[in-house]
């Protein structure tokens, strides 16, 4: 399965890609800045930390800056310690977590990140908001609006994307990244501890989709929480439930390029609610389709036109669409919650 992974990057990527601010591909919560290696070579080219030591700060950031990773980290520790912002450049500096849960005011966040920016003017600031219908009450702070929404297993797949494209109508022109669930939430703390605790680890299928429906929606980026949500639980040890997260960051980081660069274009068929819903790109000579079906219990029919031999399905061993979709009735179904991505033949690539 890597290997295939590989090689599809590897078609997609053979010019130079885009940096990490781009399109970033990362991991949250880092407890040690040697997991940074690790995760360049699972293909995460961004990571994030808690950290609130300075001498911790300082060594995720050497971290990054070796492998090439986007740090996103908080600026308090180092800011109270005195430390010089331009000792770390290209850190993207989180400024805030939940100000929407945690009741940080409007007026209070904003009166910190014009703090942060005086600290470190050059540099980019970040903040996630847990609803994004709470967005729209923290306008023109930071560069940068996250979003995370942890739908598994108490909530529909698509509530995710639903909150990103919130979170993106009330973006202002700040990038918007997405926050996708990626632990269980039995591994965190409960408001009534009398109760019984309801969660499980997303499948590598529900994780799949729940990252091409936020780059539906509007994401510029994503992140995965979390390396270690909760106490005594290393993702980077349970190698069962990283390769769910590795398989889709491989994809993601191979269409980084496509999604960061690529040229939007029309739908390469008429909406239809029997049909997936489509997003297309223009890139290299190329053209990408993403397909998908965003409610549980849907099987929607794939048009003929995605099915000619002008379009070759990615990151399967497949070279025909019909390989990887359910057939009835002479019609070929991408069933609930599934992705289909498409790449388009070059010419002289094209079978008769």
């Amino acid at each position: 399965m890597k290997g295939l992974l590989l090689a599809a990057a590897a078609v997609l990527c053979a010019c130079s890609r885009p940096s990490p601010r781009e399109f970033p591909v990362g991991m949250y919560a880092l407890a040690s800045a040697d997991q940074a290696a690790e995760l360049k070579r699972l293909g995460f080219n961004a990571v994030q930390s808690y950290t609130a030591d300075p001498k911790s700060a300082a060594a995720f950031f050497a971290a990054a800056r070796k492998n090439g990773q986007l740090l996103l980290i908080s600026p308090d520790p180092l800011m109270t310690a005195g430390a010089r912002a331009k000792d770390f450049p290209g850190a993207v500096w989180y400024i805030q977590d939940e100000p929407d849960v945690s009741g940080v005011t409007p007026g209070e966040l904003a009166a910190h990140d014009r703090r942060v920016k005086a600290w470190a003017p050059k540099a980019l600031t970040a903040f996630v908001v847990g609803d994004a219908r709470k967005a729209g009450d923290y306008p023109g702070t930071a560069d940068v609006l996250m979003e995370d929404w942890y739908p598994v297993p108490h909530l529909p797949l698509e509530s995710s994307g639903d909150m990103v494209r919130r979170a993106a109508a009330a973006a202002g022109g700040r990038r918007v990244w997405a926050v996708l669930q990626a632990f269980d939430w039995r591994l965190s703390p409960q408001h009534d501890p009398n109760k019984p605790r309801i969660g499980r680890f997303p499948t590598a299928e529900e994780i799949r989709f729940l990252s091409y429906d936020a780059v539906f929606n509007g994401a510029q980026g994503l992140w995965y929480f979390a390396l270690e949500p909760g106490e005594g639980f290393d993702l980077l040890r349970a190698p069962g439930l990283l390769l769910r997260v590795v398989r889709t960051a491989y994809e993601m980081s191979a269409l980084a390029p496509v999604f960061a660069r690529g040229a939007p274009e029309p739908p390469p068929y008429p909406p239809s609610p029997d049909a997936p819903e489509v997003r297309a790109w223009r890139y290299h000579g190329r053209d990408y389709a993403v397909l998908e079906v965003r409610h549980l219990g849907k099987y929607k029919r794939v048009p003929e036109a995605m099915l000619s031999p002008r379009w070759r399905p990615l990151f399967v061993p497949r070279r025909d669409p019909r390989d990887v979709l359910l057939e009835h009735e002479g019609g070929w179904y991408l069933g609930p919650y599934e992705v289909l991505v498409l790449e388009s033949r070059l010419g002289l690539l094209t079978p008769p």
